[in-house]
């Protein structure tokens, strides 16, 4: 895999992380607008609680800059 391939394998991962995201914050601005707080707040706790949201993409991240630190000769 090129170094170009793994970057750009990185922001295609990043784009989706923030997709996800942005997704969230606007289910959870849809509650608060309907005044659903308590359900905003047990979404907020569910997302907290699931440990996937962040870590597989920062793992991901983490085994691509691996490679491409292996793959540089200096």
């Amino acid at each position: 895999m090129e170094n170009h391939e793994v970057c750009e394998e990185i922001v295609t991962l990043l784009r989706k992380q923030r997709h996800d995201f942005v997704n969230h914050l606007q289910v959870i601005h849809a509650m608060l607008q309907m005044g659903r707080r308590e359900k905003a707040l047990l979404y907020i706790e569910e997302l907290a609680k699931d440990p996937a949201l962040v870590s597989d993409a920062v793992k991901a991240y983490e085994e691509r800059c691996a490679y491409l630190h292996k793959a540089d000769p200096s």
